[in-house]
């Protein structure tokens, strides 16, 4: 048999490293008992490593996958004084948001036309209000003409539950009950948020008369449903002209939310 200094000779000394050679990083594993980035094994070179890495990640085999927290939330419960900026916040995401994963945290972004920066300056301060933990940005997407707001943290996961993989027309999208009793309070911010995100105010010509009118665009049924029941919880009238879009024509309707909404800016 060979000498334990003929045994070491077949390893490091040799310049043969756990990325190059099986038997050095058998006894680099055996040494550590687990797998360690700094003694040169890497998520290319090691098959544990590289399941930890996808961990970390949040994801595995290519699986969305929610990282489950232990810890409270502290934007959570949604107080009073906040109910509205939640309200507004909620109908902009269900508008033209998503939730997406950024590095080891969420981020909620929403899409907003460029020529409305004061819209984006509102959503902005509902986001910041509602999740004082993160600084708001607000910045324009390359050439096009959009405005992203976004803001990060792991409080999104809790305060807008409906985020899941893929787009939101094609699951469902149910509001909890501690939400449905916030829009219940707020209807006209939950509203808002919607035809102010995915929504537009236009002009109809009807036999040589001008007409104002509301639309609402969106391929979720279950968004649709949503943005109906919060007209019949103030008393406006809606119609379904096809199948993607719900408007509120009614003279007395537009003048009411004219009236509360402003001018589109």
């Amino acid at each position: 048999m060979g000498s334990s200094s003929e045994k070491k000779s077949a390893g490091w000394s040799k310049g043969l490293t756990a990325a190059t050679d099986a038997r050095v990083r058998r006894m680099a594993l055996a040494r550590l008992g687990q797998t360690n980035w700094a003694k040169g094994l890497t998520a290319a070179t090691d098959l544990r490593v590289a399941r930890q890495a996808a961990t970390r990640r949040g994801k595995r085999r290519g699986r969305y996958r929610l990282v489950h927290r232990s810890t409270a939330c502290g934007a959570l419960p949604v107080t009073t004084e906040r109910e509205r900026a939640y309200a507004y916040v909620l109908g902009m995401y269900l508008g033209d948001g998503h939730i997406a994963r950024v590095g080891r945290s969420y981020a909620l972004r929403v899409y907003l036309d460029v020529r409305y920066p004061r819209i984006a300056e509102r959503c902005a301060a509902a986001m910041a209000e509602l999740n004082p933990f993160h600084r708001v940005r607000v910045r324009r997407r390359g050439t096009a003409n959009v405005l992203v707001v976004s803001a990060c943290g792991q409080c999104w996961l809790d305060l807008i539950p409906q985020h899941g993989p893929g787009r939101k027309h094609t699951r469902p999208i149910v509001l909890l009950d501690w939400q449905r009793g916030i829009v219940i309070r707020e209807p006209l911010s939950f509203l808002r948020g919607l035809i102010e995100s995915d929504g537009c105010r236009y002009v109809r010509h009807v036999d040589g008369h001008d007409y104002g009118a509301y639309d609402f665009v969106n391929r979720s049924e279950d968004i649709l449903t949503l943005f109906g029941w919060a007209c019949d919880l103030l008393g406006i009238g809606h119609t379904r002209p096809n199948e993607c879009t719900m408007s509120i024509a009614r003279r007395k309707n537009v003048a009411r939310l004219d009236e509360e909404f402003g001018p589109k800016s």
